[in-house]
């Protein structure tokens, strides 16, 4: 990527949302792009994306679809580059992955359901970086960028191996936490209720909203050491590190919402 300076956007941070078509990663961009953001609208059919753009610039916001299909790599430098050429920056970056239902369910909780759900959740955890890197210098050139990581938080075991999934997108968190504090770039976990409608429920669904709001609400936190953490669907935030608000080092867990 070239080094050249932001493209006339001095006021207006500029997001992208991963899988942002519809559900959860669209009312997430509806939040955003009311907060004043200008949003990229990732979606990986044309169609869905396209028809998000048109409804949120409806309402008068500030949306534009970006062709984004997380299983080939070459549309993910193409929206690193569109990004770059049409805002010059970007300033941040919610990463959609590790949604899936919980494994209360009988059929979830046979060898093959928990497979089945292990491997697509470490497989978003491989489209989480894929995105992450091909964005980073984007947003180090922002000057305070932020990267939040939305996976699902499971029911019940909490933390143990049908926690996995959540664990690997934490893992990461933790990892890009680490390599953006000298630029600046803020990286965390919102880990919703694995109950919510996260593809195809209507934005009108409270709960889905209750979700989105929650994580724009770290999206848009001013304090500059939160960083490094995964916040709950009840919105107690924890350190992944001992140097992370809620970490060792710490009195506990904090609240943001």
């Amino acid at each position: 990527m070239s080094s050249r300076p932001s493209a006339g956007l001095p006021h207006t941070r500029v997001a992208l949302v991963t899988v942002a078509d519809a559900g959860l990663g669209r009312a997430v961009a509806r939040e955003l792009a009311e907060a004043g953001m200008r949003v990229y609208v990732g979606a990986r059919r044309e169609k869905a994306g396209q028809k998000a753009e048109r409804e949120l610039r409806a309402s008068g916001l500030d949306a534009r679809h970006v062709p984004l299909d997380l299983d080939e790599d070459a549309t993910v430098a193409r929206a690193a580059e569109l990004v770059e050429r049409s805002s010059g920056r970007l300033d941040v970056l919610v990463n959609m992955v590790g949604l899936t239902s919980s494994l209360d369910g009988t059929s979830e909780n046979s060898p093959d359901g928990f497979r089945a759900v292990f491997e697509t959740n470490l497989l978003d955890a491989i489209h989480l970086m894929t995105v992450t890197n091909a964005m980073f210098p984007l947003l180090r050139r922002s000057g305070g960028g932020h990267i939040v990581n939305v996976a699902s938080a499971f029911h019940a075991p909490a933390r143990n191996g049908s926690g996995t999934p959540r664990n690997a997108v934490e893992a990461l968190t933790l990892q890009y936490a680490d390599i953006g504090r000298q630029d600046g770039v803020l990286v965390n976990a919102v880990c919703v209720d694995a109950s919510i409608p996260a593809w195809d429920g209507s934005e009108e669904d409270g709960a889905l909203r209750r979700a989105a709001a929650l994580t724009v609400r770290l999206v848009l936190a001013e304090d500059p050491l939160l960083t490094a953490t995964s916040t709950g669907p009840d919105g107690v935030c924890s350190g992944l590190s001992a140097t992370a608000p809620g970490g060792e080092s710490e009195a506990g867990p904090v609240r943001i919402v």
